[in-house]
C-alpha cells in the first residue's frame, strides 16, 4: 500500500485515537518495525505488545511488529506474559523506517536467595570490563599491564543493609596469576617508558595480590592498576582470570569472599594489517613513512617510545603534544578507510583492536540482545569526528538513557561506571550503591554471555541475572525491582 501523505489535522489524529484505529492511520509519517525475539534462545515471540504510551500494535508469529509514526522521538514498552517488561528510545524521521529490535528476557525470582542465610555480602566488578595490554613491548606502548578491581561490602540487616567503609580488611588475590613476569617483557623495558617500578607491582604501585585501599568516592574498596597479564603462571591463555576478594574482621578472622573476573587480553590484532613476519616494526616503519618520525632508527639504537609521549591518551592521563590528535582519534581516523565497508561498521572490525575473536570482550546482556559496538559508539569514522567535535575519549561515552528510559540514566556527566543508584525504591540505597555493583561492568552487563561474569550474583542471588533481589542485603523482605520505576510486589 502507498503510504498516505502525512499531512493531517490534529483533530484528524484525536478522532482516530479515539475510536481506536491504532492500525490504520493516513497521517502517519513513517513506522517502527522490527523482530521481537527470546534473549536466551533467540526464537521469536508472538504476541509481544509495543506501544508507544498512545498507541499498540503486536508482535506476529515470526517475531514481528510495525507501528506507524509520525515524525518524533518515543519511548517504546514491550509487555509479554512470563518475560520481563522492558523500554527503549527511538526516533522517527520523515518518510524513514526505523527499526528497533527486541530481545525480551525471562521473569525471575523462584529460587531462594543464598545470601539470605549469609551475613556479609561483597559486590565487586571489574572497571571497564575489559583492559587491553602487550606481550611484547620491546618495540613500542600501546598501553601497560593495568587492570582495577573494584567492591563494596554490606552488613546484611534485618531491614537496612549497613555500608562498610571501615573497620575491616578487604584483601585480592590472584591464585592462578602470581608472577606476571612470566608472560611479559614489560619491566625490562618499563623505565624506559618512564616507569621505575619493582618486577610485578603496577604502575600505582600496586602488587599482584594485597589489600584493597579505601576509594576517594568514600563508599567502595579498590585495587587500581594491578599488572596481571592474560596468561595463568602455568602458561594458560585466560582472559578472564579470577580474582578472590576477602573480607576480615580487625582480628584478622573471614567474614566472606567473592571471586570477581578481572578481565584483561592482548589480542590487539596489529598482524592482521601489519603482517604476521614482524608486525611491531611494519608499525614503526608504516609511522616513520605517514608522519615523519625516526622509530626504526630509535629502536635500532636501543631506544623505544610509548604512544602517549604525543597522543593524548585519557585511559593513562597522558597530555600527548599541542596540535597532535589524541590516540583515539588517530587510531580511528586513520584506519577507517583501511577496513571494508562491513568490517568497519561492525563488532567484527571493532575485535581487530579492540580485544577481539577469542577473547569476545562484548559479551553483555545488550551484546546477547543482538547489539554491537557501532549501536552504541558509532562506526570507526564517527568515533574519530566525535572526539574533532570536542568529545574527550575515555571520559565522555554513550549513555543508558540514550537508549533506555530515563529511569535508567547515569548520573548527570558521569560515567555508567561510576554512577549510582538515585532512584531506589524506598530511597535506602540512593547514593550509595553502584549501578555497576548490580548490573556489573561495561561491556559485560548482566545477563552475559561469558559465564566468568555472574560469579557474585550467582554466590549471593543464585542465578546470573542483574542484582534483583533486595534479599540479597535486607533481612525479612522479598518485593522485587530496585528502581521506583519497576516495583513488583
Amino acid at each position: 500500500m502507498k503510504r498516505p501523505s502525512p499531512k493531517c489535522s490534529t483533530l484528524a489524529i484525536t478522532f482516530l485515537m479515539m475510536v481506536g484505529m491504532a492500525g490504520y492511520n493516513p497521517c502517519w509519517a513513517a513506522s517502527i518495525s522490527g523482530v521481537v525475539k527470546d534473549l536466551v534462545t533467540g526464537l521469536p515471540i508472538a504476541g509481544a505488545a509495543i506501544s508507544d504510551g498512545r498507541i499498540q500494535t503486536t508482535s506476529g508469529s515470526t517475531g514481528t511488529y510495525i507501528l506507524n509514526e509520525l515524525a518524533g522521538n518515543y519511548t517504546l514498552t514491550i509487555t509479554k506474559s512470563g518475560y520481563l517488561t522492558t523500554t527503549q528510545v527511538a526516533t522517527v524521521t520523515n518518510n524513514a523506517a526505523t527499526s528497533v529490535d527486541w530481545a525480551l528476557t525471562k521473569n525471575y525470582g523462584t529460587q531462594a536467595i543464598p545470601a539470605a542465610r549469609m551475613n556479609y555480602v561483597i559486590f565487586a566488578w571489574n572497571d571497564l570490563g575489559m583492559h587491553c595490554a602487550q606481550d611484547d613491548y620491546s618495540y613500542f606502548m600501546v598501553l601497560p599491564p593495568f587492570n582495577t578491581v573494584k567492591a563494596q561490602v554490606f552488613r546484611r540487616g534485618s531491614e537496612e543493609a549497613r555500608l562498610i567503609t571501615s573497620g575491616v580488611t578487604v584483601t585480592y588475590a590472584f591464585p592462578k596469576k602470581k608472577n606476571s613476569a612470566l608472560h611479559t617483557n614489560f619491566w625490562a623495558f618499563a623505565p624506559q617508558y618512564g616507569f621505575n617500578v619493582p618486577i610485578n607491582v603496577g604502575l600505582t604501585g600496586t602488587p599482584l595480590a594485597g589489600e584493597m585501599k579505601p576509594a576517594a568516592d568514600g563508599l567502595s574498596w579498590e585495587a587500581v592498576g594491578i599488572p596481571i597479564t592474560p596468561y595463568n603462571d602455568d602458561g594458560t591463555w585466560d582472559p578472564y582470570g579470577t580474582a578472590v576478594i576477602t573480607v576480615l574482621d580487625s582480628a584478622g578472622r573471614s567474614l566472606q569472599t567473592a571471586n570477581v573476573v578481572a578481565p584483561v587480553s592482548t589480542e590487539m590484532m596489529c598482524s592482521n594489517c601489519h603482517g604476521t613476519v614482524n608486525p611491531q616494526l611494519d608499525v614503526l616503519q608504516k609511522h616513520d613513512k605517514n608522519v615523519g618520525t625516526t622509530f626504526e632508527a630509535d629502536h635500532a639504537r636501543g631506544i623505544v617510545h610509548a604512544c602517549a609521549e604525543c597522543h593524548s591518551d585519557n585511559a593513562l592521563g597522558a597530555p600527548g603534544k599541542p596540535g597532535v590528535p589524541s590516540l583515539s582519534e588517530a587510531m580511528h581516523g586513520f584506519h577507517h578507510d583501511k577496513f571494508s565497508p562491513a568490517d568497519r561498521a561492525s563488532t567484527n572490525g571493532c575485535y581487530t583492536c579492540h580485544p577481539g575473536p577469542k577473547t569476545q570482550c562484548m559479551r553483555g546482556i545488550m551484546a546477547q540482545a543482538g547489539k554491537g559496538c557501532v549501536d552504541c559508539h558509532g562506526d570507526m569514522a564517527k568515533v574519530a569526528t566525535s572526539i574533532q567535535n570536542g568529545r574527550q575519549p575515555w571520559v565522555q561515552e554513550p549513555k543508558c538513557a540514550d537508549c533506555h528510559s530515563a529511569a535508567y540514566a547515569e548520573n548527570t556527566n558521569t560515567l555508567y561506571r561510576n554512577s549510582l543508584l538515585k532512584n531506589s525504591v524506598e530511597g535506602d540505597m540512593n547514593n550509595k550503591i553502584f549501578c555497576v555493583a548490580c548490573h556489573n561492568s561495561p561491556h559485560a552487563e548482566l545477563i552475559s554471555g561469558n559465564a566468568a561474569d555472574p560469579t557474585i550474583s550467582m554466590k549471593f542471588q543464585g542465578d546470573n541475572y542483574w542484582i534483583w533481589s533486595c534479599t540479597v542485603c535486607h533481612g525479612g523482605s522479598s518485593r522485587l525491582g530496585m528502581h521506583a520505576s519497576n516495583r513488583r510486589n
